[in-house]
């Protein structure tokens, strides 16, 4: 499957993407994530709150496509799913929960479902829904289905998406996916690389 199979119209965004008998190919590539140290140290750009086109340190760009060298989990946040399915700040601090008087966990956006992920935009930390408690109150996991206390201070600000966890992807496997973000929760992974 070629990637301009997947792209559609490649002149969206001022992104240029060459041609070949009407197929669109890759120019370029942005290493994410290696475990390699050959000519510098070891490559992490993998990101709970920032997406590919928001990164500062190298040149990426959203709907990027993924290469997987490494076996693993890829947790990432599709090109159609990248506003975030919820926002507000945490004004409650129970162990383990998610907890805002004035939000609507159940209806907002048709409710939420378990495992979207919920961002700790205030310190980038991140973690699964587990169980919605209520409208109000949402209980936190780890990768490993443990209890996560990602929001314990309350005042915290977040962010609810509903991203997508690939499992036990083999290594070297080409993703034809569009991909805004990858995320460092859940993201087992190395030798991960960004085409656009």
């Amino acid at each position: 499957m070629a990637y301009g199979d997947i792209i559609g119209n490649s002149h969206k965004n001022n992104v240029n993407y060459s041609e070949k008998n009407g197929v669109e190919t890759i120019r370029r590539a942005v290493v994410l994530k290696d475990s390699s140290t050959k000519g510098s140290a070891a490559i992490d750009y993998l990101s709970n709150t920032t997406n590919l086109e928001q990164l500062t340190t190298v040149n990426a760009s959203n709907k990027a496509a993924l290469y997987v060298g490494t076996a693993g989990d890829v947790l990432v946040l599709l090109s159609g799913e990248s506003d975030p399915i919820a926002t507000g700040t945490a004004d409650g601090n129970t162990a383990n929960k998610l907890v805002d008087s004035g939000a609507k966990f159940t209806t907002v956006n048709g409710g939420l479902q378990l495992r979207d992920v919920a961002v700790n935009t205030t310190d980038n930390t991140a973690c699964f829904v587990g169980a919605i408690d209520s409208a109000t109150t949402l209980s936190l996991k780890t990768v490993a289905n443990v209890d996560s206390d990602t929001f314990p201070d309350g005042n915290e600000n977040y962010e609810i998406y509903r991203a997508v966890l690939f499992q036990n992807v083999q290594a070297g496997s080409l993703l034809p996916i569009q991909v805004d973000r990858v995320f460092a929760l859940g993201t087992t992974s190395t030798d991960i690389i960004a085409l656009y």
